[in-house]
């Protein structure tokens, strides 16, 4: 096991990535949550080749999982363009076709509605008239 707990084959260049990158200033956890994510998918299939296979296998099951956001994307390319920098053979930089990128809310079904969640508000509140014929205040 590594210092941020990998496990798979990838273990020492992924902490090898991360220091590399923390000496630069970059800390963020999201960086390291998504990794174990990737450290995790290559420990359970076996992966031992950082390939298109491997990656691409990885991102799809990403995809699958991610919501709108998938800024996650750029880690795995940085790592596969930090690799190939240290002399990695074979190693396999995500193409730059796989952008992250904010993709539309997706409207919601509400039993009951006759429209999406995401339909505007309903009108403010007002008062109906009263029952004895004489109108309400915020009628008149």
């Amino acid at each position: 096991m590594s210092g941020h707990g990998f496990s798979s084959a990838f273990a020492t260049e992924l902490d090898a990535y991360l220091a590399f990158k923390a000496n630069m200033g970059f800390t963020g956890a999201s960086r390291i949550w998504y990794l174990k994510q990737f450290d995790a998918y290559c420990a359970e299939h076996d992966r031992t080749v950082f390939d298109k296979d491997t990656v691409e296998g990885w991102v799809g099951v990403q995809l699958q999982r991610s919501g709108r956001y998938r800024s996650w994307m750029s880690y795995i390319r940085d790592v596969g363009r930090w690799m190939t920098m240290n002399g990695i053979p074979g190693a396999y930089v995500l193409s730059d076709r796989c952008k992250a990128r904010s993709l539309p809310p997706i409207p919601i079904y509400c039993p009951g509605m006759t429209s999406s969640c995401s339909s505007p508000p309903p009108p403010r509140f007002r008062r109906h008239a009263r029952g004895d014929g004489r109108r309400s205040r915020s009628s008149r």
